[in-house]
């Protein structure tokens, strides 16, 4: 080597770059002035020759062998080149042209990263992750990455033959930010990262920033595109806010009608008006920390089709993931996460599930495997504030969003606003008593009796929360084999619970997967349950009242029966649900009731429009005297198997109350009379015996 360049050399640096251990390669590689000159210096460990081309001056230099590990230089008159590239010659004999990625300053903003380490970034996939992008007119793609305890980070990938010496990324200042852009490459390119730690342990991992692609060799990060999608819901979104009363959601699964247009068209005509996508159907891989940021347009012509229809979408996003929420740039990630889904994929509403590890430290630990808080107990405050972040600042940032919870825990004030000490969500699903309803259907009804607070326990507590039931299609499906009895019975059973679940106080998630040939009778029969808690005050509007329900009869375990009262203030238009869980007929059964009047029946899941055998009667219960259940009044109904009966109460009018009156009155002048007679006729035996 020429002295002159020679003492040029840092080999203290050049070191760094062979050994693979410097952060900040860019100090050393690429162009840097001296003097008059300018040094290139590059690392090709492949090559056998480099020479350095100058296409503004048409210029070639050879290189100089520095190191024999692959590290060449040379100098240059004049200032840097605004374009150059290197040739290489490498050990096998093959001649390329190769674009120098640290003739480039790849630039994250201070500003970014400060928010990014405060937690609040939330468009921080826009920095992290991979762009394709332009810098000094030339295209390629910026490979930005969070790695904390790196001494050094390299991009790998087929076009540096997955070795991580050639690519080392820059640090950012003294952060633990790592960036590099490489001239050339576009969204075709997969690529890993290749980190070295500062215990000499190198480990290869994909982008959570990134889609993944699974190759023959191995699976790796594809760059994300970008590309624009040509949305059609402009209104929709303009439009959109949460309609608390009238929020009907559909449990899709993937497995079933997968066409969004026909879909949102059967879901319109059901009654639904928000349909949630299963959690597989986003990633199938949270723990392995990919496909977080897809950038796939599936689900965005899923999501389009369903809001141009007027249909809401609901992700599911499973918080089981979520590890390291103590540090701030973790949390970030998180919640960046969430609010890309809502924003990028015009996502109506989050599902937050499997939020038990959020909420404690010790779940599903052992003892002496956790570390209680700092007072001691066992709340995850990390995970708490987390949920508090991330439903605070989607709130903020999106009309009419709406939050779910999905969980087991024992938690207080779920639903409640975040300001009353709760944790901010719409809705809360009450898993409980799913549980407690599919373990009642699938036992013989002969043996129900036993089990009976498993239908009716959940009102003790249904006014704590916002509650959704949930009876989704997967339940649904697992429960067809279950269910005792034969298809009939089988199919009953299903529309009972779907009807009692409808009546119940409370919004529902439900779903289809019954057998073909029953399909279109349980679509009439989930239309009609929906039209009654759309156009009726009392279900809908009222779910969350408690002054609303009051069961007539929830004790009548050996009858399999419950009764119960959806109640208007002013009494008319009450709604009496009679629910029969019996496989057998009841057809002379007392009810009480409240409300002295006419009882007509609007609703029954034995219609033949559903599937049944039992047209709907039109004339009219009248209450009569010598009550029932508590009550001064009763009514004799007529149940079917399995099934569930719903009468509207209307009071007598005057014309009735008075033919009512006339009729009691004669009774009792035909009662009196009847009393005469036989007085009299007693009366003359008597004589008669004298």
């Amino acid at each position: 080597m020429k002295a002159k360049l020679y003492d040029l050399m840092n080999w203290a640096q050049i070191e760094g770059i062979v050994y693979s251990e410097e952060d900040k390669p860019g100090t050393i590689l690429g162009p840097h002035t001296v003097g008059s000159s300018t040094l290139y210096q590059a690392f090709f460990p492949d090559a056998k020759k480099v020479s350095l081309v100058l296409k503004d001056k048409q210029k070639k230099v050879a290189m100089e062998l520095a190191d024999e590990e692959g590290f060449f230089a040379a100098t240059a008159a004049g200032k840097k080149s605004g374009s150059y590239s290197y040739e290489v010659v490498t050990k096998a004999g093959k001649k390329e042209l190769r674009k120098d990625p640290y003739a480039f300053t790849a630039e994250v903003e201070q500003e970014e990263l400060d928010r990014f380490y405060a937690g609040t970034n939330y468009g921080v996939y826009n920095i992290f992750g991979s762009h394709e992008v332009e810098i000094n007119n030339t295209k390629g793609v910026q490979f930005t990455i969070w790695a904390p305890g790196a001494i050094r980070v390299s991009v790998i990938g087929e076009f540096n033959q997955w070795d991580g010496r050639v690519t080392p990324m820059n640090r950012v200042g003294d952060s633990e930010v790592f960036t590099l852009f490489i001239p050339g490459l576009d969204s075709t390119v997969g690529y890993q990262y290749e980190l070295k730690a500062r215990n000499g342990r190198i480990s290869v991992f994909n982008d959570p920033y990134a889609d993944r692609e699974v190759t023959k060799e191995r699976t790796v990060s594809k760059v994300y595109t970008g590309k624009a999608f040509a949305w059609d819901d402009e209104k929709w979104m303009a439009d959109r806010k949460v309609n608390e009363d009238d929020f009907k959601v559909f449990a899709w699964e993937e497995s079933k009608e997968k066409d969004a247009e026909v879909l949102a068209k059967h879901l319109k005509e059901q009654g639904f008006n928000h349909i949630s996508l299963p959690a597989f159907y986003l990633s199938s891989n949270f723990y392995q920390m990919v496909d977080y940021f897809t950038s796939e347009t599936e689900v965005k012509n899923f999501v389009n089709e369903m809001h141009k229809a007027g249909i809401g979408v609901l992700f599911n996003w499973n918080a089981s993931c979520c590890r390291g929420l103590h540090k701030k740039q973790v949390s970030n990630f998180f919640i960046s996460n969430v609010i890309y889904w809502i924003e990028e994929f015009h996502m109506d509403g989050l599902i937050f599930s499997e939020m038990e590890s959020l909420l404690y430290l010790d779940y599903g630990k052992a003892e002496g495997q956790w570390t209680p808080n700092v007072y001691g107990g066992n709340e995850n405050l990390d995970g708490i504030e987390f949920i508090k972040h991330t439903n605070s600042i989607l709130s903020i940032r999106n009309q009419g969003i709406i939050l779910l919870a999905d969980m087991d825990a024992i938690w207080a004030k779920v639903t409640a606003p975040m300001e009353a000490g709760g944790l901010g969500f719409h809705y809360r699903y009450d898993t409980a008593f799913t549980r407690d309803l599919l373990e009642y259907l699938t036992t013989d009804p002969y043996n129900r009796s036993s089990i009976h607070e498993k239908i009716t326990s959940r009102m003790g507590y249904a006014y704590n929360e916002k509650f959704m039931m949930a009876f989704p299609a997967k339940a649904v499906h697992d429960l067809w084999e279950k269910i005792p009895g034969n298809e009939q019975d089988k199919f009953n059973t299903i529309k009972a619970a779907f009807a009692y679940l409808s009546f119940l106080p409370g919004k529902i998630l439900s779903g289809f997967d019954v057998p073909e040939a029953m399909e279109k009778e349980y679509a009439a029969l989930v239309k009609k349950c929906h039209e009654l808690n759309s156009k009726t005050d009392i279900l809908g509007k009222e779910d969350y009242n408690d002054s609303n329900f009051s069961w007539i009869n929830c004790f009548q375990q050996k009858e399999c029966t419950v009764s119960f009262l959806r109640k208007d203030v002013n009494e008319e238009g009450s709604l009496l649900v009679v629910a029969n869980f019996a496989n057998d007929e009841k057809p002379e059964f007392m009810i009480g009731v409240p409300y002295e009047g006419k009882y007509e029946l609007i609703f029954d899941t034995n219609e033949t429009e559903f599937g049944g055998s039992k047209e709907l009667s039109k004339e009219a219960l009248y209450t009569e005297e010598n009550g029932w259940d508590g009550y001064a009044q009763k009514i004799n109904v007529s149940l079917s198997p399995l099934s569930v009966s719903v009468y509207r109460y209307v009071p007598f009018t005057e014309e009735e109350i008075y033919a009512i009156a006339e009729k009691k009155a004669d009774l009792i002048r035909e009662q009196i009379m009847a009393e005469a007679k036989e007085k009299v006729e007693l009366l003359k035996k008597i004589r008669g015996m004298k």
